[in-house]
């Protein structure tokens, strides 16, 4: 037997075996689907309440950041949030709206989820939402025992699934909420008017935490 033979069934026998690895690889490097990206904002958010006087708010803000930007689609969000005028304004006030509403999201939850007292989490399972789409229903249990209904809608793109809207109480969107609440800023004042606006939102949070 030759040593070019014995190199051409090597050789075939290690595409067979990468054939044989490719799915098992392939499957590792999926992105994460949207229960398990919930269930990992929820762990953050309950390590926060649970260390949150040890954390103090710079620390629950470091450790909400990563976890809120690999779930939540920020961009698409702030865009919603913003509404027609999104489209009006130059690429730098957007970069700079989106800087800012970042923060915001961030520091909203950095500053209400800082102390716990037996409050829980459910998550549900992943539903249909539309083509690319899917909600994602849980509960917040309140220390009282009460539930609050947060439904998560994911979108799929670019090969990821990322939340591009909470449903508060089961049905309000809060994109919905914020856009009514951003409106009469961006109309009258644009950009500036908003961010200004925004980073004022963020110091009261800021103060209550």
């Amino acid at each position: 037997m030759s040593m070019r033979m014995v190199s051409r069934r090597q050789a075939l026998a290690m595409a067979g075996a990468a054939a044989m690895l490719q799915p098992a690889f392939a499957f590792a490097q999926a992105a994460p689907d949207p229960v398990t990206l919930v269930n990992g904002f929820y762990a953050a958010l309950l390590d926060c309440m649970k260390r949150g006087a040890e954390l103090g708010f710079d620390g629950r803000f470091q450790v909400i950041e990563p976890v809120l930007n690999e779930t939540f689609d920020v961009a698409t969000m702030c865009k919603i949030s913003v509404g027609p005028e999104w489209t009006k304004m130059p690429g730098d006030q957007k970069g700079a709206v989106l800087v800012t509403f970042n923060k915001y999201m961030i520091t909203t939850y950095a500053a209400r989820f800082k102390e716990f007292k037996g409050q829980e989490f459910k998550v549900g399972e992943a539903k249909a939402a539309g083509e690319g789409r899917t909600l994602v229903e849980t509960q917040l249990i309140r220390s009282n025992g009460e539930p609050v209904e947060l439904n998560y809608l994911f979108r799929y793109n670019k090969d990821v699934w990322r939340v591009i809207d909470i449903y508060l109480a089961g049905a309000i969107s809060q994109m919905a909420q914020l856009r009514s609440e951003f409106s009469k800023t961006v109309v009258d004042g644009g950009a500036d008017a908003l961010i200004a606006s925004l980073e004022q939102k963020i110091e009261d949070l800021k103060k209550e935490s």
